[in-house]
């Protein structure tokens, strides 16, 4: 499979300031020393509990953020040694699709516009060109053309949701970035923006960044899943390799931690004590998740492990399964 994006480690860190005049700004890790390769045409899940830097590693990945160090390599070029006018063109490319849909859309402009402003920005063509891949495009995503005059306060949340992928889909990017793109909407519309995401890529050869708490959703979509805990990559598998052998003890917790229909394997699911998640501004020494992990040793309190891969194309970064 050949390399459309690769992460090598990439950090994004915030200072805080504190209210204590005598003491120094403190430091939150959002993103902190992440390296992983993308394919083309791979739907690569990024799971985790709120605020462990999945949506700040999204932004930073696009250039929405700026990083604190590492690179991001788009077919092998640093997007962050690039000048301003390359990567303005190079945006067409790579497209994201936010979380709120209540949020993400101008609600003073119609949807016409709201679809065609990165057409306009990136010269796509005349005003009728224009006209005609705005309602191409919305009907692809399964709104009506005739609405493009409405404004977004008049769709429901998957409805908006839909105008978001048509926007995002309007100048035909590679590669997207969905952050938590179906987490506001209800479980009945989820599933069709799931298939409606699916459909898209096999019609655009897209490739995807999918981003989300929920494992089902992660479980539907993904092909490959990377799971990370207080801005730390932990475990990276295929989707198939992390149902059957999960290999860290927080992603067998997360796992855990999801409901099962099936009455038959409800017994049988690995029981971890979670705790509290600590602050990210002060995380535990040595690997963070030990405070809650009841197969701690000393070692774990006193080392970061390092991301290994175990088995073929399985990475886990835990001392259990590593020599210390």
């Amino acid at each position: 499979m050949d390399k459309l994006l690769e992460v090598k480690n990439l950090k994004k860190y915030y200072h805080i300031s504190s209210n204590n005049m005598s003491s120094q700004n403190a430091v939150l890790k959002a993103v902190d020393d992440v390296s992983f390769d993308l394919g083309k045409g791979e739907i690569l899940g990024i799971v985790g509990e709120s605020g462990c830097g999945k949506s700040t590693l999204g932004k930073t990945i696009l250039r929405l953020h700026d990083k604190t160090d590492g690179q991001v390599l788009y077919h092998g070029d640093d997007l962050f040694e690039m000048k301003h006018q390359e990567m303005t063109a190079l945006r067409k490319q790579m497209q994201m699709v936010f979380q709120d849909p209540f949020s993400s859309l101008n609600p003073r402009k119609k949807i016409s516009s709201l679809i065609d402003q990165p057409l306009r920005i990136h010269n796509y063509g005349t005003p009728a060109e224009i006209v005609e891949k705005v309602e191409s495009i919305m009907e692809e995503v399964g709104i009506n053309p005739h609405y493009k005059k409405r404004f977004p306060h008049q769709f429901s949340g998957g409805q908006r949701q839909r105008i978001g992928i048509a926007r995002a889909l309007a100048l035909n990017p590679e590669f997207v970035v969905c952050d938590e793109a179906v987490s506001a909407l209800d479980v009945s519309v989820q599933a069709q923006i799931l298939n409606l995401l699916l459909d898209l890529r096999e019609k655009h050869d897209l490739t995807y960044i999918f981003i989300a708490h929920d494992l089902a959703v992660v479980e539907f979509i993904s092909t490959r899943i990377i799971v990370m805990y207080l801005g730390k990559i932990v475990e990276v598998a295929s989707k198939e390799d992390l149902k059957k052998n999960r290999l860290h003890p927080y992603t067998k917790a997360l796992f855990s931690a999801f409901p099962m229909t099936d009455p038959h394997q409800r017994d049988k699911k690995e029981k971890i004590v979670m705790g509290d998640v600590p602050s990210p501004i002060n995380p535990p020494s040595g690997c963070h998740f030990h405070p809650r992990c009841p197969f701690a040793k000393d070692i774990c309190r006193q080392e970061y492990p390092p991301l290994k891969e175990l088995e073929s194309g399985h990475f886990a970064a835990c001392w259990l399964h590593q020599e210390s």
